[in-house]
């Protein structure tokens, strides 16, 4: 997929903005602060009506305002498609040609977006909360139903936490996790093959970023190593009284983690800062091979000033493992290289006016 143009209002401090993105290669170029990741941030809610920089939707309406709009034309599966998305105190209207969307289940998939930011840093140093966000979002676009599972699992663990705080019955038990057990044995092979997948991308990508062999590797660690549902729902079973004591369900899924590893160590723990930032890098553009093969058509790239915090070799590696064929919406400071081959857009105080 390609965007061809976005069309924003009283989006964060943009309060009117139009912008052409037909060139394969668009640059955003202004000081800090002045609405170059806000432009980004707006693309980036094409693929799962989320924004990569903060939880809250309301957060993304211009002060003083009560709503935003968003419009995108984007070219995808060979044709032309026109989106709109607004949110206001009624909540959230999404249209695709005109079409109303109901569900998110029914737009997973559709624009897949792979956003690149200083935040990824997170993916490493951060909580398992954080790594375990990237992975549900990462496998939901890519499959439907590891999306219905990812539901299903965490409906029914609110239902036991439920029984465990109102002291349920056995029976009662019994029957939610059985549910939990069948989708959490899914979801558990699901993240295992996909985890294999973004692994063998990464350690390809990282290959070109690094200045030499650093064995990179992606490692999944999940919480609770049941190989079946019997055994997951026996270990429901033999948990609930230590379960009831905290208040809720202690082991699961919901509690599972990945750790970034090199050959000297633990790469939270060993990894220089450039070695960590080269390591988030390749799980993005790992994410975007992901997508490529998952959903069969190309991700776009929005790399927010990322680049200026790499140094000369790993920058030029970046260029070498970024696929060409990829449009890239970047941002940043000063002009990038080769800058001619980029069409480039001014920003300031929320206005944006290309370069001749």
């Amino acid at each position: 997929m390609r965007f061809s143009k976005v069309r924003l209002q009283n989006f964060r401090n943009i309060a009117f903005a139009e912008v052409d993105l037909a060139n394969p290669r668009t640059f955003l170029k202004g000081t800090n602060g002045q609405g170059k990741s806000n432009l980004l941030e707006a693309l980036g809610l094409v693929m799962a009506l989320r924004s990569f920089r903060t939880q809250s939707m309301a957060a993304l309406i211009r002060q003083g305002e009560r709503s935003f709009q968003a419009f995108y034309e984007i070219e995808a599966n060979n044709r032309e498609i026109e989106l709109e998305v607004s949110i206001d105190e009624k909540g959230k209207r999404v249209t695709v040609d005109g079409e109303r969307i109901q569900r998110t289940a029914d737009f997973l998939g559709q624009f897949p977006i792979v956003p690149l930011s200083s935040i990824d840093l997170m993916l490493l140093r951060g909580s398992p909360a954080e790594r375990r966000r990237f992975l549900d979002l990462t496998f939901s676009v890519a499959d439907p139903k590891y999306y219905a599972c990812l539901r299903a699992y965490h409906r029914g663990i609110a239902d036991r936490n439920r029984l465990l705080k109102n002291n349920g019955s056995a029976s009662e038990f019994s029957a939610f996790e059985t549910e939990i057990s069948r989708s959490a044995i899914t979801l558990s092979e699901k993240r295992r093959s996909g985890m294999e997948a973004l692994a063998d991308a990464v350690a390809l990508i990282y290959a070109n970023i690094a200045e030499r062999d650093e064995g990179p590797e992606l490692l999944y660690r999940p919480n609770a190593s049941c190989e079946t549902m019997e055994e997951f729902a026996e270990m429901l079973r033999a948990n609930r009284t230590r379960d009831s004591v905290i208040g809720s369900t202690q082991r699961g899924p919901h509690r599972d983690d990945f750790v970034f590893s090199l050959s000297l160590g633990a790469a939270k723990e060993f990894g220089s800062d450039g070695q960590q930032r080269g390591l988030c890098l390749a799980l993005r553009l790992g994410q975007a091979l992901y997508f490529r093969k998952m959903l069969k058509r190309d991700p776009v790239l929005l790399a927010d000033d990322v680049l200026g915090e790499l140094d000369p070799l790993r920058e030029a590696g970046f260029w070498k493992a970024c696929p060409e064929e990829l449009q890239i919406i970047a941002s940043g400071t000063k002009d990038p290289p080769n800058a001619d081959q980029w069409s480039i857009w001014k920003v300031a105080s929320g206005s944006f006016t290309g370069e001749s």
